[in-house]
């Protein structure tokens, strides 16, 4: 009778043993997913990074391009406007 006693405890607590191991396994495997995850949040920040940048830089240049061609237009304005002055007035009577 005690060896049953004996091998019933035995049996609960190689299962309550072997339960730790597995949750273990488990928490490890967690800890890697959640590492996984980090990464990939840390590249789509990356990449959300660079996008924004690159989105600014062209901003920027565009600005730039309609600076140039106003100034563009308005220095031909004003030779236009020199080149007018400096014809003679044409009387008419």
């Amino acid at each position: 009778m005690k060896r049953l006693v004996i091998l019933a405890v035995l049996v609960a607590l190689s299962a309550g043993l072997s339960t730790p191991t597995k949750a273990h396994g488990t928490a490890t495997k967690n800890a890697r997913h959640a590492d996984k995850l980090a990464r990939q949040q840390q590249t789509a920040r990356y990449k959300y990074q660079k996008k924004q940048e690159k989105a600014q830089a062209k901003a920027q240049r565009k600005v730039a391009k309609q600076q140039q061609k106003a100034a563009r237009k308005y220095e031909k304005e004003q030779r236009k406007q020199l080149k007018n002055a400096n014809r003679p007035v044409k009387h008419t009577s």
